[in-house]
């Protein structure tokens, strides 16, 4: 019995150690726990504190972020950031010359909300203890922004500064006195490649602060539009065309001078097009042009430019025979004197118009002037372009409408008294056609228009006033016929 109380008392003495042992393993793991917990939630409260805010050490070219609000971080970049930008420059060579571009003559922009929301994200994904970390040793971090700037602005520089070295081009030229024909050699221009330059710019535009930039550009030569080696291809005349006038009315014939002398010296480079109304420019009083007879719907009535058509019409001829094809032009209302029908090209400022582009690849020259009685243009050009063929604008008449007669009765003649005051004229439909000949020989016949003129009505003027004695009717009278000598228009 002793043996057993003994092992008895022996096993409840250990129980009972083991079980302080435990209850003080437990009292220490919870006591370790409570402070693990509590400096675990004193961790995560220190972090959550900058939820809202960028860890230290994030910049932004320079500018400390860290610490700083969305807002705060915002008005930062907007203020410090865009001020050190405005400073900067790009200096531009062009040889000896040099050039600034001030950033803030661009007007800069930069994208703040992007450039925060990276800061302020940064590091926010990391563990709870590795953010703790860089909450308290700081990190080394720059973030980039965007920089927009006015495009348009440095556009403007580019052309500035080549406005300032560039030297301009002097197209060579052409002068021809009879038949004689002289050309100058022309001179050669330098500038820059402005889109090139642009581009350099645009390329090198930064935001940082602390980068400088430099463009370097060359002066480039360039040859003028018009050349020597092309006007030296003019060597001969490609064709010619008169047309006859009456200098009995002074005011046509000033019309025609000065019209004439507008188109003469006119240099065309391939490709260029010629407009009639363009090169004549308005027919007013101011510029010289005088009162004489032109159409008006299906009148003669007095205008300032009446005699224009005249010009253009004979321009017409010498052009298409040269084998240059209109690119607009139309025919008069009804027939005129000086040109036959399908063979005339009118014009009326703003609204009809006669052009043609020179269809060589070479330039084409027109000499313009006033001889005796008579409106002549040659074109210049290369002779062998023609290949020994010469051309013609001849006339095919289709129909033919007769004028009828109007009668307006008029009180202040006796009656039976019958004056013509307006002359009729016969209207027509006529094809105009362009014939080429090679040695003498035609060898084609194109249709180049098929036009229509309306015919215009003889007007009389009819006596209706009662005579009481019988008196002798006098004879119808009849006013001249207009004729190519005092055409309208």
């Amino acid at each position: 019995m002793n043996t057993e109380e003994s092992k008895d008392g022996k096993l409840k003495a250990a129980m009972s150690k083991n079980k302080k042992l435990i209850i003080i393993i437990a009292s220490i793991v919870v006591l370790v726990t409570g402070i693990c917990g509590a400096y675990v939630l004193s961790v995560k409260n220190k972090v959550e504190a900058w939820n809202d805010k960028i860890y230290p050490g994030v910049q932004a070219y320079g500018i400390d972020l860290g610490g700083k609000t969305k807002e705060e971080a915002i008005d930062l970049i907007n203020t410090q950031l865009l001020s050190l930008i405005g400073d900067k420059v790009i200096k531009v060579s062009v040889g000896d010359n040099s050039f600034e571009l001030k950033y803030s003559d661009v007007n800069p922009t930069v994208s703040a909300d992007e450039t925060v929301e990276e800061a302020l994200e940064y590091g926010k994904d990391a563990k709870l203890f590795k953010k703790k970390k860089m909450i308290e040793n700081g990190v080394e971090v720059n973030v980039d922004t965007v920089l927009s700037y006015d495009e348009e602005k440095v556009n403007e520089f580019a052309n500035n500064v080549n406005n300032q070295v560039k030297v301009e081009a002097v197209d060579a030229t052409i002068s021809i006195s009879g038949s004689n024909i002289s050309v100058t050699q022309e001179t050669n221009g330098k500038h820059i490649d402005v889109e090139g330059l642009i581009n350099e710019i645009k390329g090198c535009i930064d935001p940082d602060p602390e980068k400088a930039e430099e463009v370097s550009v060359e002066l480039q030569e360039y040859s003028p539009r018009i050349t020597a080696e092309a006007l030296n291809k003019i060597n001969g005349i490609m064709s010619s065309f008169s047309s006859t006038f009456s200098q009995a009315d002074s005011g046509r014939v000033e019309n025609l001078r000065i019209a004439t002398g507008y188109i003469n010296g006119t240099l065309l480079m391939p490709g260029d097009e010629f407009s009639y109304n363009n090169t004549i420019g308005p027919t007013t009083p101011e510029r010289g042009y005088k009162e004489a007879n032109t159409y008006v719907g299906a009148t003669i009535v007095p205008g300032y430019g009446g005699g224009v058509c005249q010009v253009s019409s004979t321009l017409y001829r010498a052009v298409i025979q040269a084998n240059i094809r209109s690119t607009e032009r139309r025919n008069h209302s009804m027939t005129v004197g000086y040109a036959k029908p399908g063979l005339d090209a009118t014009v009326a400022a703003g609204y009809i118009d006669y052009k043609f582009v020179n269809t060589y690849d070479f330039p084409v020259y027109i000499q313009g002037y006033l001889s005796g009685n008579q409106v002549v243009f040659n074109i210049f050009g290369n002779k062998e372009a023609m290949g020994g063929k010469t051309y013609e604008l001849v006339n095919e008449i289709l129909e033919t409408y007769n004028y009828g007669t109007e009668e307006v009765k008029d009180a202040s003649l006796n009656e039976g008294t019958r004056i013509v005051k307006s002359a009729g004229a016969n209207g027509c439909k006529a094809s105009g056609y362009l014939v080429t000949y090679e040695n003498g020989v035609q060898i084609n016949k194109e249709l180049i228009s098929t036009d229509v003129y309306s015919a215009r009505n003889e007007v009389v003027s009819v006596g209706t006033k009662k005579v009481e004695a019988q008196v002798e009717q006098p004879a119808e009278t009849t006013p001249e016929q207009p004729t190519e000598e005092t055409p309208a228009n």
